[in-house]
């Protein structure tokens, strides 16, 4: 790999982190019961932000979005609005959400500091002869002792130079570039944007075949969000 392709390649990974988004669920007595990912979409720049993620194990309620911003020892979280599941257990699996806005405009001061990046342009269909990739920072799965308290460190987890090798009408089939890390490297990554090098986006990572050595996502270039 040559230094030109490396720095295409961090610049690729850096861009997708941030526009990769950690959603937390939690229940009725404020208990951490999931977390995926996902991103923010605005169809221009007049429009309120949507939410999209993966739809299995997706609450409609309870739903919040992470931060990088820490105050008081906490993740400062953004309610992610009620969510639509759509999911039937074969080819649709997504979910989206308006952002309640309302609530940030009462509390304006709490979150002026919180910046994201919004996905505001077409979603294309994958095409073969292309690569592809996703990026997301993402937590492990068991608590580390750091003196008296305990942090959940975090890793990026990543796959580049993803091959299309299948695709159906709700469905695309990517080969790995590389062996499968593992469930549980890719845990909490479902929802995850998967794009082209220029960043355009193409569908949302929803499972994998360590047999096979394939990644499933759902396509959102033939698809309409009705809001």
């Amino acid at each position: 790999m040559t230094k030109k392709e490396e720095k295409h390649i961090n610049k690729f990974i850096d861009l997708l982190t941030k526009v990769t988004v950690r959603i937390s669920t939690f229940n009725e007595s404020g208990q951490l019961i999931g977390r995926s990912s996902g991103f923010l979409y605005q169809s221009s720049s007049n429009e309120i932000p949507i939410v999209i993620t993966a739809g299995h194990k997706q609450s409609e309620k309870g739903v919040f979005i992470e931060t990088r911003i820490r105050k008081d020892d906490k993740t400062l979280l953004i309610n992610g609005g009620k969510f639509n599941v759509f999911y039937n257990h074969s080819d649709i699996d997504y979910a989206y959400s308006e952002l309640p806005i309302d609530i940030y405009k009462k509390e304006i001061e709490k979150y002026k500091n919180i910046e994201f990046i919004s996905y505001q342009h077409k979603f294309v269909k994958a095409i073969k002869g292309e690569a592809y990739g996703f990026a997301v920072i993402n937590d492990y799965a068991e608590f580390v002792k750091n003196g008296d308290d305990y942090n959940l460190p975090s890793y990026c987890c990543y796959e580049i130079y993803l091959e299309l090798v299948e695709q159906t009408d709700h469905i695309n089939y990517f080969k790995l570039a590389r062996d499968f890390q593992g469930h549980e490297y890719y845990q909490g990554a479902s929802g995850s944007p998967i794009a082209n090098p220029e960043g355009a986006i193409t569908s949302i990572l929803i499972g994998g075949d360590d047999k096979l050595g394939l990644l499933k996502a759902f396509r959102l270039d033939n698809i309409e969000l009705n809001i």
